[in-house]
């Protein structure tokens, strides 16, 4: 299939040398120079935003235990700030079965189960 003379005249360098680097175009080494930019660049925002994300309190949540009670079914137990939160899980969907402050928890937790 001939390649039709008006978009000849468009491209003329890049069919006479066969790469545009002969042209003053984009040559490998600024390529690479544009990828280890933009990699860095990458590196150090993900760096800064490690930084904030500890600096914002991630300790007031965190998951304390899990109970399984099955294939896709669990009892979750989450603390967010000063209350825990019981949440039933199974095939995708998330029941609250009940919610306590953090003092009561903790205070479950050290007394001996009786029976």
């Amino acid at each position: 299939m001939p390649i039709p003379a008006a978009i000849l005249l468009l491209f003329p360098a890049t069919l006479d040398s066969g790469s545009f680097a002969a042209d003053g175009g984009i040559s490998w080494w600024q390529t690479i120079g544009g990828l280890v930019a933009v990699f860095g660049l990458l590196l150090v925002s993900l760096k800064l935003l490690g930084k904030w994300n500890r600096r914002t309190g991630g300790a007031e949540t965190s998951l304390l235990t899990v109970w399984h009670l099955g294939p896709k079914r669990e009892i979750q137990v989450l603390r967010l700030g000063d209350q825990v939160h019981y949440v039933y899980r199974h095939d995708g969907a998330m029941v609250t079965l009940r919610s306590e402050a953090l003092t009561d928890y903790e205070r479950s937790q050290e007394s001996p189960a009786v029976g």
